[in-house]
């Protein structure tokens, strides 16, 4: 699959992003609070891409290119990350960086989702390169001395890296900048009354599951945004790029037999099971606040992203109209990833500073909870029609 490699390098972008990008921020030397409105910021400026830009490269078709320019996007802006060590600075530059890091997800999923055609389900398949680039990026910066983590610049390097490696991946690999057919739209209501119209055209069950993977994500934020300052400040461990790396690799078998657990189970009974093991995976840490429990919580990764993830990516595409399928993955990208990480890690920030680490574990264990008597008390609306 063409796809392998730009997926493999721009799922290393994020192995650096989510192993250092807290430890890059308490190197500049912002508290926990500051780390979670700024992370906060940075996911909330992720939204701005998909909601202005998505229907339109569903329209052009052009994902290769537009993969490349957020590609480059992202290398651009960390030398100013690290040269110009203000809040506001921080905050404007992370937000350019977000546009480029959010915006390639649904992009690059969109584009796997029509090379595919109609063979949705084995998404996974192709996906799993990007845990094996994660896994491979995060064990090379464990175990050998390139990335300095007393070093901003040296971690903002290894971010930009890979993301050069992306766009050059998708410029060089032949018919990845190959353009889509245009998807039909209407010139004769103003943009919004477009946009209402278009998003009147996603059916009940739709909005029943960007609900519920909302609250998964949320459960997920201790784990996915304060995972390294858990490891570094509270256990006073220096090995969060390796438990990393774990992770990603517990995800690896999971996310590449995930088109067979769909299709035995389907994806509603996958996304609870999900949230349940989101729940358990969070206590995990609260109770067991060692480097044995770390090991255990994330093991849990397997089904908490390696099941979770491309059971999200089938549901949304199955039931987001086809014309609308990158507005459809931006939507889950953006609300049930993006705002669910924004609430999470301004929380999530407080809670550390206020109550420290084992709390903001177990208060953050019930989000998923929520979600499931959600489903329970709706579930009409999670049906295909």
């Amino acid at each position: 699959m063409l796809m392998g490699l730009p997926l493999f390098l721009l799922f290393s972008v994020y192995g650096v992003v989510n192993a250092y990008l807290p430890i890059l921020l308490f190197r500049l030397g912002y508290t926990a609070t500051m780390i979670g409105f700024l992370q906060g910021l940075f996911e909330a400026a992720g939204l701005v891409f998909p909601i202005f830009i998505s229907s339109r490269v569903d329209r052009k078709g052009n994902y290769g290119q537009v993969m490349i320019l957020l590609g480059l996007l992202m290398a651009a802006v960390l030398p100013p990350l690290v040269a110009f060590r203000n809040a506001w600075a921080t905050a404007l530059v992370l937000s350019l960086f977000a546009l480029g890091y959010k915006g390639a997800v649904p992009v690059a999923d969109a584009l796997v989702n029509r090379i595919l055609a109609h063979d949705g389900v084995n998404y996974g398949k192709v996906r799993v390169m990007g845990s094996i680039g994660f896994v491979c990026i995060t064990l090379l910066l464990q175990f050998t001395p390139l990335v300095n983590a007393e070093s901003p610049a040296s971690i903002a390097f290894w971010i930009g890296f890979p993301a050069i490696l992306f766009s050059l991946s998708v410029l060089l690999l032949p018919g990845l900048l190959k353009k889509y057919p245009e998807a039909p739209v209407s010139i004769e209501s103003p943009a919004s009354e477009r946009g209402v119209k278009m998003l009147s055209e996603f059916p009940p069950a739709f909005w029943a599951g960007i609900s519920l993977i909302f609250f998964g994500f949320l459960g997920m934020t201790p784990t996915q945004r304060f995972f390294s300052l858990y490891v570094q400040e509270y256990l006073h461990l220096q090995s969060y790029a390796g438990l990393w790396a774990l992770s990603a690799a517990a995800e690896v078998p999971f996310m590449f037999l995930s088109g067979w657990f769909i299709r035995r189970w389907g994806t509603k009974r996958i996304l609870l099971l999900s949230l349940a093991a989101i729940t358990v995976r969070n206590l995990v840490y609260a109770v067991f606040p060692s480097f044995g429990g770390a090991v255990a919580g994330q093991l849990f990764h397997s089904v908490c992203f390696g099941l979770f993830h491309p059971a999200a990516v089938v549901f949304v595409s199955e039931r987001a109209p086809k014309r609308l399928m990158v507005v459809g993955l931006t939507l889950y990208t953006s609300v049930s990833v993006g705002l669910a990480s924004v609430l999470g890690n301004i929380g999530g920030g407080i809670i550390i500073d206020s109550l420290g680490y084992r709390p903001l574990f177990v208060l953050f264990s019930l989000c998923p909870l929520v979600g499931i008597g959600i489903f329970f008390a709706s579930r009409k609306r999670f049906s295909r029609a």
